[in-house]
């Protein structure tokens, strides 16, 4: 019960030693492949950065709202009314975004790709439009069915 196996009683030999520092020499390997090139870093920090902004805007329209505009009770209407603001908010930040974007690729047009470009659209500006309209369609249906 307290003998070795002859198996293990070896392995601390030179070739488990050998062994261990390739080992230790490939992991430096792996973490250079596993890191993203500075580009990709950049890429991805600057679509945070987007996100980050447009909620920003996003939360402050729908502040401003709520402080000058919303009553003190609020009902349907003015619901529909915050978060069309708050939408409002950040399809301005996604249109912003958009035009710099737009404005940097015609500086230098190798700084901004075509995927970028549409992306940022597409994610920033027509996707909070779709939301907008299909939250202002079930407005609507939630209406036509109360009054009838």
């Amino acid at each position: 019960m307290g003998t070795r196996t002859p198996s293990r009683a070896g392995s601390t030999g030179p070739k488990r030693a050998a062994h261990r520092t390739e080992a230790q020499a490939k992991v430096p390997d792996l973490i250079a492949a596993a890191t993203p090139a500075p580009g990709a870093r950049r890429a991805v920090t600057g679509l945070l950065l987007r996100f980050i902004s447009c909620g920003l805007l996003a939360l402050s329209f729908g502040l401003a709202w709520r402080l000058t505009l919303a009553p003190p009770t609020i009902g349907p209407g003015s619901a529909f009314a915050g978060i069309f603001s708050l939408l409002i908010g950040f399809i301005a930040g996604g249109i912003l975004w958009y035009l710099h974007d737009a404005r940097r690729r015609r500086q230098v047009p190798d700084s901004v790709s075509d995927e970028r470009l549409i992306f940022s659209f597409i994610v920033f500006a027509v996707m909070p439009f779709a939301v907008l309209l299909l939250i202002g369609l079930v407005w609507v249906v939630a209406l036509l069915v109360g009054v009838a």
